[in-house]
């Protein structure tokens, strides 16, 4: 798992809760602030459950002590969020008399396109393909806690989380306690297991390994089969392998030498075209497979 990284969530998560409470009367989120500060704590109302940050919806989790009827209506608000034609939500300009702004509807595809995620961060091999069409939107959205257990979480922008479609499928109403919005995988890695000479033109001459002793991590690991769904990617493992052998220490540097400035900006500039992925932390998310082929890479020496 990849931590989904964006310099703007604060703003996101505020035209989250904008777009939401722009659709509700003031009177009717008066009443759900009676209800949460009930049910939950006197610290909280409707805007802190809607914002409430990946510890908070934690804590809020712990806190509960109503009814989960009561807010089965936030379920509801989902079903508006994933609407097409009769958008429910809006950020600016409601009506033309009231606004001089164009009217900005807001659902889960502008959710998504926000965030502006290329990979699912469950599994970093899907891509989040976010198309709006006719009948309804390409991308996924996942709840982190399943909205059938924790309705009012259901609206909730932190526990939103893009995905695809295998690992929206597989999660379903299991629960998971890694948050992608907080961290990734960073203790675990993939690992290469040599088992003879053929490892360099044959898939069968090594093993890969992607498995951690943090049991946390390994749940997580076995909810999204992610073992199993690495293991159909080892030919790009292999072209790493055999681009470590010709791509040495003297090669990068006569390539850096002869197209630094014009091919490429600077050598992480090269080794992301030798490689084929991002090879910084903070750009995994940008194609699939990156985190794969970053741990191999580093491995091989490649980086």
């Amino acid at each position: 798992m990849i931590k989904i990284q964006n310099e703007h969530l604060d703003k996101l998560a505020k035209n989250h809760y904008q777009a939401i409470s722009n659709y509700l009367s003031d009177k009717k989120i008066e009443r759900f602030n009676t209800l949460i500060a009930k049910d939950f704590s006197n610290e909280y109302d409707f805007k802190k459950l809607i914002l409430a940050k990946p510890y908070e919806l934690r804590e809020l989790k712990r806190l509960f002590k109503g009814d989960i009827k009561d807010y089965k209506i936030f379920k509801t608000y989902y079903d508006y969020l994933n609407s097409y034609k009769d958008v429910k939500f809006y950020l600016f300009g409601a009506k033309a008399s009231n606004s001089k702004r164009k009217r900005i509807d807001y659902n889960a595809y502008k959710l998504v396109k926000d965030l502006n995620i290329s990979t699912c961060p469950y599994c970093n091999r899907g891509t989040i393909y976010n198309l709006q069409k006719s009948k309804g939107r390409t991308s996924e959205i996942d709840h982190f806690y399943p909205k059938g257990i924790y309705p009012y979480f259901a609206i909730s922008f932190y526990n939103l989380i893009p995905s695809c479609k295998v690992c929206n499928k597989l999660k379903m109403e299991n629960e998971i306690t890694i948050h992608p919005y907080e961290k990734g995988f960073e203790k675990t890695d993939f690992k290469l297991r040599i088992k003879d000479s053929s490892f360099y033109y044959s898939v069968d001459g090594f093993d890969l390994e992607f498995k951690s002793e943090d049991n946390e991590i390994s749940k997580q690991i076995n909810t999204f089969k992610l073992d199993d769904l690495y293991q159909n990617h080892k030919d790009i493992i292999l072209e790493l392998i055999q681009k470590q052998a010709i791509y040495n220490e003297s090669y990068l540097d006569e390539l850096l030498t002869q197209y630094e400035g014009t091919l490429f900006k600077n050598r992480e500039d090269l080794q992301r075209l030798i490689s084929g992925g991002y090879v910084s932390d903070d750009e995994i998310g940008k194609r699939p497979l990156s985190k794969l082929i970053k741990d191999i890479s580093e491995e091989l020496g490649l980086r």
